[in-house]
């Protein structure tokens, strides 16, 4: 029996790179289904389960994509609801990952947690220009394993505004910051352990003056692949290499375990019927990627 899966999008495109990594990852045949509204989501997850039989059901799958998280999740929310409504057999493994922001957030903390040798509890980390959508995530997986985070935007209210949500979405508490210049960043670093560079790409946001004054930082972590780097001194390809006292991750790094998540995700998908993909899922297949 062929693997099907579906492939919503809120996009007036079905994103390429979803559908490619999704074909290498074994899925038979993808269907991609764009302008979807979290309401049509529904009607699709009826038109998935009411075609086979239960026993074959872990040969249907659906891959929640596009570019908005906070829509992604909604359409989640409404899949699940769905379910729900019905008997249990009656189920389909589901997935999000909007702008692979949860595969790549995944990747980010589980580099960050290897290159403090698997303990986070009790340390300090930051998350520079962190209010998108990999910035907020990675900041609740570090803040569940145990860490101290702090959030930073360029303005006061949106970090507040940022940090309310994730307390409201994930039980998260993360410590919100304005840091618009050289002055605010020097403050927000001098006593953390980890720095992580989240930010638009090709802006740098810390530079190496202000690192290597605080011989306590011990990660420096960039997601940004476009140069100049998010933190300067840290190249693309550094996978926990050694900087000056500091280990050093890339975002080449971190994209390369994200594909690999990415791929063991869909895989994962047709394992069985009754497995909803949620950050927490995707986090534990990133650690056991790692």
């Amino acid at each position: 029996m062929k693997k099907i899966l579906a492939y919503l999008s809120p996009e007036k495109y079905a994103s390429l790179f979803d559908l490619i990594v999704g074909h290498d990852a074994g899925a038979d045949v993808i269907v991609p289904y764009c302008n979807i509204t979290p309401e049509d989501v529904r009607d699709m997850v009826h038109s998935c389960i009411f075609t086979r039989h239960p026993d074959d059901l872990k040969n249907t799958a659906i891959f929640i994509g596009g570019h908005d998280v906070n829509l992604g999740e909604q359409m989640l929310d409404k899949a699940v609801e769905a379910f729900n409504e019905l008997p249990d057999f009656f189920r389909v493994s589901v997935a999000v990952d909007p702008d692979g922001a949860y595969t790549t957030a995944c990747g980010c903390a589980v580099k960050v947690k290897k290159a403090m040798e698997g303990n986070l509890q009790g340390k300090k980390a930051v998350i520079l220009a962190g209010t998108g959508p990999v910035g907020q995530r990675v900041a609740v997986l570090l803040t569940k394993e145990g860490c101290d985070v702090t959030l930073t935007s360029r303005k006061k209210g949106r970090a507040e505004q940022i940090c309310a949500l994730m307390k409201e979405k994930y039980g998260a508490d993360v410590k919100p910051m304005e840091v618009a210049d050289d002055a605010s960043t020097e403050k927000v670093v001098s006593d953390k352990d980890i720095v992580i560079a989240t930010g638009p790409e090709g802006i740098q946001v810390l530079s190496k003056s202000i690192w290597s004054k605080f011989p306590q930082l011990k990660v420096l972590a960039d997601v940004n692949a476009v140069p100049p780097a998010g933190i300067e001194g840290v190249g693309i390809q550094d996978d926990c290499k050694e900087l000056e006292g500091r280990v050093a991750i890339g975002a080449l790094a971190i994209g390369s375990l994200k594909m690999k998540v990415h791929l063991k995700l869909v895989e994962k998908l047709f394992e069985d019927n009754k497995t909803i993909f949620d950050l927490e899922e995707v986090y534990a297949i990133a650690n056991e990627m790692a």
